[in-house]
C-alpha cells in the first residue's frame, strides 16, 4: 500500500468557544499547509486568527476537532508539550522575551528544555544569529535592542530547536512599515533556507499578499 503523504500542519473542524460557550471563536476551521509553505491567515481583529494559531502550536486545546503536526495529533497536554519543544517553533507578536537576559540567553532557554548540549546550543545559536543579521548584538540585553531586533531575536528563539513548523501570531503588528517588510522577508528567506513549514497571522494584506497562500478569516470560520 502507498502511504498517505499529509501536510505538516493539518487541522480539521476546529472550534473553539469561552466563557463557557457564550463566546464563540472558531466555527468548524479547516486549515492544511503543504510543506515548506508560507500561509498567511488574514481577517479583521476579533475574527479568530490568533486563537486558531495558539491552537496550532499547542498553546491552547481547541472544544472539538483534531490538529497534526507532522502526523502528531495534539489530542493531550503531554502531546502538545513535546510538539512545542521539538516540532514547533512559535513567534509571538510583542516577541514574549525577558528584557534583562540577553539576545544570546533569551536564546538559548529553549535548548535546556530540550536538553540540548550547550556547545551544539551554541552553534546553532550563532548560526541563526548570523542569518538574522544580529551577531553584533548577541551580548546586548533585549531593553537595549530595538524593536525591529527584538523581534529579530524571538525569530532566532523560535527556530533553536530546529522545528520543522513555525507558527507566527502577528510578528510585525508592532512594528512600523520598513522594519515589518524587513522582519517579512526574513521569514520567507527562512522557510526557503531551512525548509520550515510556516503559517502566520496578520492584518496586513500587503504583507500578506507575498506568501504563498492567503487565508481569509471572518467570525470564526475560513471565508
Amino acid at each position: 500500500m502507498i502511504p498517505i503523504k499529509t501536510s505538516p500542519i493539518e487541522v480539521r473542524q476546529i472550534t473553539k468557544s469561552f466563557d463557557h460557550g457564550k463566546i464563540q471563536v472558531l466555527r468548524g476551521v479547516d486549515v492544511s499547509v503543504p510543506r515548506g509553505k508560507l500561509v498567511s491567515v488574514c481577517g479583521p481583529s476579533g475574527c479568530g486568527k490568533s486563537t486558531l494559531l495558539h491552537i496550532i502550536a499547542g498553546i491552547e486545546s481547541a472544544d472539538q476537532g483534531s490538529v497534526v503536526i507532522e502526523g502528531q495529533s495534539l489530542d493531550s497536554e503531554k502531546n502538545r508539550i513535546e510538539a512545542l519543544r521539538h516540532r514547533i517553533g512559535f513567534i509571538f507578536q510583542l516577541h514574549n522575551l525577558i528584557p534583562d537576559l540577553t539576545m544570546e540567553e533569551n536564546c538559548l532557554i529553549p535548548t535546556i528544555a530540550t536538553g540540548m548540549d550547550r556547545g551544539e546550543a551554541l552553534d546553532r545559536f550563532h548560526d541563526l544569529a548570523k542569518k538574522t543579521g544580529l551577531s553584533h548584538r548577541s551580548k546586548n540585553r533585549i531593553q537595549d535592542l530595538s524593536g525591529g531586533e527584538r523581534q529579530r531575536t524571538a525569530i532566532c528563539r523560535a527556530l533553536m530547536n530546529s522545528p520543522s513548523v513555525v507558527v507566527a501570531d502577528e510578528p510585525t503588528g508592532a512594528l512600523d512599515e520598513k522594519t515589518s517588510w524587513s522582519v517579512f522577508s526574513l521569514l520567507g528567506d527562512l522557510v526557503v533556507s531551512h525548509g520550515v513549514t510556516m503559517i502566520m497571522a496578520t492584518h496586513d494584506l500587503e504583507l500578506a499578499k507575498n506568501s504563498d497562500r492567503v487565508i481569509q478569516m471572518r467570525d470564526g470560520r475560513i471565508e
